[in-house]
């Protein structure tokens, strides 16, 4: 697997792909595939399932390019940034699978569906006691949070997307997300005090 590619060489294969360049996508495939696999297993924690739905979601972009050569266009039209399409088509695609094993429907998610925060291999850096606890205790306290919550904290902090780039994946406007933002940190300096 390749290293995370920027957005500029996401874009120029992007365009590339939309010209017909089917290597092209096999590279966005795997710059992003990391991304996308932390991305759906916080969605959907069985790694099976979730290696599944980005496989199908790049097999349909494949083929709509081949059948039809038209753009592949996201919700807002052309795609401007490669990153935040994936991360929308990934989740949408695992709602709609899970909606159709009757597990959730994504009409009827809200800010309680379950999206999860694990610092697990991040604690094999950590070696004093100290710091472990501090890691779980912020852990816990994140996870207290509503799934939406620990979703945008994910998208901001982890995936560092931009304001709008998440206001894509989430579905959100740019001032919601902006107010879930300074109610999940609010909620988080209410609750975290380093000891």
């Amino acid at each position: 697997m390749r290293p995370r590619i920027t957005p500029d060489e996401a874009q120029k294969l992007w365009n590339d792909y939309q010209s017909g360049d089917m290597y092209a996508l096999a590279n966005i495939m795997q710059g992003y595939y990391a991304d996308l696999f932390h991305w759906g297993l916080r969605l959907h924690g069985e790694r099976e399932f979730v290696k599944d739905c980005i496989q199908d979601m790049f097999v349909n972009l494949w083929r709509m390019q081949q059948s039809s050569g038209a753009e592949v266009k996201g919700p807002a039209g052309v795609v401007t940034n490669v990153r935040s399409y994936l991360l929308v088509s990934l989740k949408t695609r695992i709602l709609r699978e899970l909606s159709k094993k009757h597990v959730t429907h994504q009409s009827m998610l809200s800010d309680e569906y379950s999206f999860s925060v694990e610092f697990s291999s991040d604690l094999r850096l950590i070696d004093e006691e100290h710091e472990i606890y501090q890691v779980r205790k912020l852990e816990g306290i994140l996870n207290s949070l509503s799934g939406r919550q620990k979703e945008l904290i994910y998208l901001r902090f982890y995936q560092s997307l931009s304001f709008e780039q998440i206001a894509e994946v989430m579905n959100l406007s740019r001032q919601s997300v902006y107010n879930l933002l300074q109610k999940s940190l609010g909620s988080l300096r209410k609750h975290y005090h380093v000891s």
